[in-house]
């Protein structure tokens, strides 16, 4: 039985014509390459959209750096004389601030001279010696008429700008006074002693009264006696303005 015209012509068509169906068989498979190949780059493409970051909770370390900024590792005596300066300042404001921090570092060195003797760690002065320049510098003051300053308790007498320890003049350097604190640490510190004693202003002659008193209330704790001398502690900032704080 002869083949079918449909079924003929396909098949001669077919073997008349290998280059074409070779072709085309190859063409297939270049498409189903090519499509592969596409779907590959789709799946490996990375995401348009960036990961979120995951938000940082406070850690104790955070509280820490935040307390340690309102807080200074210092000893006394400096604190002492920033803070006396600070006073001077704030109660004889026509006075320069190098003459203001010559009163602090007056009143720091009295103070270091009075609790060294009371500690044994300076030597008691012979009585009748002691007495014996406080006569002469009585007499020296009458004659040079010397300015005076009230300040915190302390009666200063002031000589070409600088407040007198015994017959000199106590000339005081603040980069000496800020090396101590630390650049940053002695700008915050200052900044908060100017912040409290505005609170007392208009009552300057309670403040002279009672300045000292504050600083004893926020001074480094260090240890009693002698262990204690010339020892750091930590000056709270928070603590100043507490003590200092009229309400």
């Amino acid at each position: 039985m002869p083949p079918t015209t449909r079924s003929g012509g396909n098949k001669q068509a077919h073997i008349d014509n290998p280059k074409e169906t070779k072709a085309a068989v190859t063409g297939t498979k270049d498409k189903a390459k090519t499509s592969d190949s596409s779907s590959k780059k789709r799946k490996t493409s990375p995401s348009n959209e960036k990961p979120q970051k995951a938000s940082r909770k406070d850690s104790p370390q955070d509280d820490q750096a935040e307390d340690s900024n309102d807080s200074i590792l210092i000893n006394r005596a400096p604190v002492l004389e920033l803070w006396a300066a600070t006073v001077t300042s704030f109660m004889y404001p026509a006075l320069s601030w190098e003459t203001c921090l010559s009163a602090g570092s007056a009143i720091s060195t009295l103070c270091a001279v009075s609790k060294g003797r009371a500690i044994g760690t300076i030597d008691q002065p012979d009585p009748a010696a002691a007495e014996k320049k406080r006569e002469e510098r009585r007499r020296r003051a009458e004659n040079e008429e010397l300015e005076e300053l009230e300040v915190m308790g302390f009666h200063l007498k002031l000589k070409d700008g600088f407040a007198m320890v015994g017959d000199k003049p106590k000339k005081a350097n603040e980069a000496t006074l800020m090396k101590k604190f630390g650049e940053s640490e002695y700008a915050r510190a200052k900044g908060v002693f100017q912040d409290a004693l505005k609170d007392w202003k208009g009552k300057e002659e309670d403040l002279n009264a009672q300045a000292f008193h504050h600083y004893e209330d926020f001074r480094p704790t260090v240890a009693q006696g002698q262990k204690g001398w010339g020892r750091k502690g930590m000056l709270n900032l928070q603590a100043v303005r507490e003590a200092v704080s009229t309400t």
